[in-house]
């Protein structure tokens, strides 16, 4: 099933823990990451007087049941940090379904659209941006970009493939051509690379590339001699700058995993 969760946090780190729940929702098992949306500030919604929200959309696929989701999702709240003490009070961070594709649901405990969705323009937004064809209809509330989202940083990615996108064989590369090389060398010269442990093999020498910014992306490296070594995701995100040009460069595992987060 697809579904549609939103997102929302107005306590500490409002960004940063928008990004540690989307990599909460992706390690639920059986739940594919499709698509992030842009993050969005507004004023709080249904009780004045607390700090404003910063809101986001998320698209997964998953054969997880609806209330099997729910109970995932609010467990992560409570992992995060959430304390429900006040009907849409403050909260570090909130996760709520808004759409299942193909399903409706009125429960007790769930319900598909999200009850409240086509009054919240935070939410019809930021689903509108990872949901083109959602037919929906704004109310003119302020709502504002932030910087924050994994699509801030800009991830471009530069790879060589065959006619079935095929990238390597054997821990080695399909094609060395050099007006390619050539090329690829003065995309990427004084920016950031990122890269996992597979293809840092197939670099001369083994050894990081001259002239930029080596990110490393592993689970079990800890640590390389002229790279940064980053373990996950979420940390990448926190290592990386908005304002420079940040390119994705394999190998497969890699691509997967920051392909839903949009390339520019």
């Amino acid at each position: 099933m697809i579904y549609y969760v939103g997102l929302g946090s107005n306590l500490g780190e409002r960004e940063r823990t928008l990004r540690r729940a989307i990599e909460c929702i992706k390690k639920i098992p059986a739940v594919k990451l499709l698509r992030v949306s842009s993050f969005y500030e507004s004023e709080p919604w249904g009780v004045e007087g607390q700090p404003n929200f910063i809101n986001a959309a998320i698209k997964i696929s998953t054969p997880l049941e609806p209330l099997k989701l729910l109970n995932e999702l609010q467990r992560i709240e409570s992992e995060l940090g959430r304390i429900r003490r006040e009907h849409w009070g403050a909260r570090t961070i909130d996760l709520d379904i808004l759409l299942i594709e193909g399903r409706e649901i009125f429960s007790e405990r769930l319900t598909v659209p999200h009850k409240f969705l086509f009054d919240r323009d935070f939410a019809l937004i930021s689903l509108k941006e990872i949901f083109p064809e959602f037919d929906c209809k704004l109310h003119g509330d302020k709502i504002f970009r932030v910087q924050g989202s994994p699509i801030d940083f800009k991830l471009k990615l530069v790879a060589c493939v065959d006619k079935n996108f095929g990238l390597g064989l054997n821990g080695k590369l399909l094609f060395k051509i050099p007006a390619d090389l050539k090329n690829f060398r003065r995309l990427t010269l004084n920016h950031t690379i990122i890269y996992g442990r597979k293809t840092l093999q197939t670099f001369p020498n083994r050894q990081p590339l001259d002239s930029r910014r080596n990110i490393i992306l592993s689970h079990t490296l800890k640590n390389f001699s002229g790279a940064e070594v980053v373990a996950g995701v979420e940390e990448l995100f926190d290592t990386l700058n908005v304002a420079e040009e940040n390119f994705v460069i394999g190998g497969s595992e890699i691509f997967n995993e920051l392909i839903p987060r949009r390339f520019f």
